[in-house]
């Protein structure tokens, strides 16, 4: 196996891992979580194993920068031809353009439609001697008002190689450009920078030139602050046929561009590209690692704060069980009636565990989170009353069933069953009398029969929590994962030392 056949294998590995689970508490940072592991297994499935499978295939440049900055005006100006359309409305990018080869075309439309999910990335055509070897796409704005046009910029800058920033002398400082471009710097792209749109003064356009470069070199991107390696470009007219600059407008960078078609630089531009690529992958890799931990760590608190509201309200109950107070005094008379409050009563004590469980996760930003869309989580379950009808009936059938061999006429057995649970429930009643008196006098056989009325309760309580548990449990991720991740991006990171020496 060669040492590009184990790098490969070991971000398949990887990538699979990263596949086998998904951050599925709710909240920011797990969105955030969520988020950058899908970046992730797509910069391994959509950039990094088909690159380093063809690093022959096309270096691919992506323009970036803010709204405004005008990109499209560029990229119609490099390809001759309107491949997008610039205009005074911003943004104007809000899909991918492609200009590729026309021997290459298939290849871009089918890696942009996956990535963007639909299939109305523009994809321009031709023969220019300069896309043998590159393809260049214009991103929508990093900074666009509309969500799916960042996110989409996003993604198509995952699949680059080589990055052409464009920065207008106006805005080349905001500071959502700087951001940007810090992100592309971790990713270790090699980076052009363009700064559009200077204004004819010779000696204002130095003194901009200059704080860019001064700019770019404080943020480690550029070893100096040289005004020359940024390509400068005049405010001028657009020409309408293709919506572009004058050819001599962008030829020192088709001039960089072209340089491309050299095959010792373009495996170096790959290299670099791909060498910085893994580099996060690995990064991104232990850091989802940690965030599996954390995720797991809020997980259990919001399973523990669940039982311990149930646990409370359990213990409550019992001590209502044993004080005589479980069911409100003035109950009916009869084994219907007293049933009937007996399970109304089981159904509150569950209503109240359930207020309590909710309160404690309103009380953690995730659980908040989970409450807003699980509203219903606030009261007891729809089938809590159901199972409380049907241990109230089964309590009853063996209150009966103790008494059996003391009262042998059933009539009577069931008269005295609603007295005794009378007296039990709420402490109200009279004595029961005769052989039934004895068995209800008898501490022993009270205590079992409270006992079984404990375990019921229990029994109610625990089906309703199952709520709580149930979406703690579905949210969970399977333990060892994160040390399994961290494993294979250790694999990844030695394999990547054995191809990129």
């Amino acid at each position: 196996m060669t040492a590009a056949d184990a790098l490969r294998s070991s971000l398949e590995d990887l990538s699979a891992a990263l596949e086998s689970f998904q951050f599925r508490v709710l909240g920011p940072e797990q969105e955030a979580r969520e988020r950058s592991r899908t970046e992730l297994v797509r910069s391994v499935r959509e950039y990094l194993l088909p690159r380093l499978e063809d690093p022959d295939a096309p270096v691919v440049a992506v323009l970036v920068g803010p709204t405004g900055s005008g990109k499209s005006v560029i990229l119609n100006s490099l390809a001759g031809q309107k491949a997008s359309d610039p205009g005074a409305l911003r943004p104007t990018t809000r899909s991918p353009v492609v200009w590729a080869n026309r021997r290459h075309v298939r290849r871009y439309m089918k890696l942009l439609g996956g990535l963007i999910g639909r299939d109305d990335a523009g994809v321009v055509a031709g023969d220019d001697p300069i896309t043998e070897q590159l393809t260049v796409i214009d991103a929508p704005d990093f900074d666009s008002v509309y969500d799916d046009s960042r996110v989409i910029g996003e993604q198509v800058l995952a699949v680059a190689d080589l990055c052409i920033f464009v920065a207008s002398a106006m805005r080349y400082a905001d500071v959502a450009a700087w951001e940007f471009l810090d992100q592309i710097r971790l990713r270790g792209l090699p980076i052009l920078f363009v700064l559009n749109r200077l204004g004819p003064d010779p000696e204002n356009r130095k003194l901009i030139l200059a704080d860019f470069a001064a700019m770019l070199k404080h943020r480690d991107l550029l070893l100096e602050a040289d005004a020359s390696l940024i390509f400068d470009v005049s405010e001028q007219v657009v020409y309408p046929r293709h919506g572009g600059l004058h050819v001599d407008a962008v030829a020192a960078i088709r001039q960089e561009l072209a340089l491309i078609s050299d095959p010792a630089l373009r495996r170096a531009v790959v290299r670099q590209s791909t060498e910085g690529a893994v580099a996060e992958v690995i990064d991104k890799a232990g850091a989802i690692a940690n965030g599996i931990g954390t995720d797991r760590a809020i997980v259990s608190a919001l399973h523990t704060l669940a039982e311990e509201a149930y646990a409370v309200e359990l213990t409550t109950s019992k001590q209502l069980v044993s004080e005589r107070r479980l069911v409100a005094p003035g109950a009916i008379d009869g084994r219907a009636g007293i049933e009937r409050e007996l399970a109304a009563a089981l159904s509150r004590r569950a209503g109240v565990a359930a207020r309590d469980a909710a309160d404690a996760w309103d009380s953690v930003d995730e659980g908040h989170a989970i409450l807003a869309v699980a509203e219903t989580l606030w009261r007891h379950g729809a089938e809590t009353p159901s199972v409380a009808e049907q241990e109230a009936a089964a309590w009853f059938d063996e209150l009966e069933k103790a008494l059996k061999p003391a009262v042998r006429r059933e009539r009577s057995r069931r008269k005295a069953a609603a007295a005794l649970a009378r007296t039990l429930l709420t402490g109200e009643g009279d004595p029961v009398g005769g052989a039934a008196a004895d068995l209800a006098n008898d501490e022993a056989w009270r205590t079992t029969i409270l006992t079984d009325l404990e375990d019921r309760i229990a029994s109610v309580l625990a089906e309703d929590a199952d709520r709580f548990l149930a979406l703690t449990e579905r949210v969970g991720i399977a333990g060892g994962l994160d040390e399994s991740i961290r494993s294979l991006a250790a694999v990844v990171s030695e394999r990547a030392g054995e191809f990129y020496r």
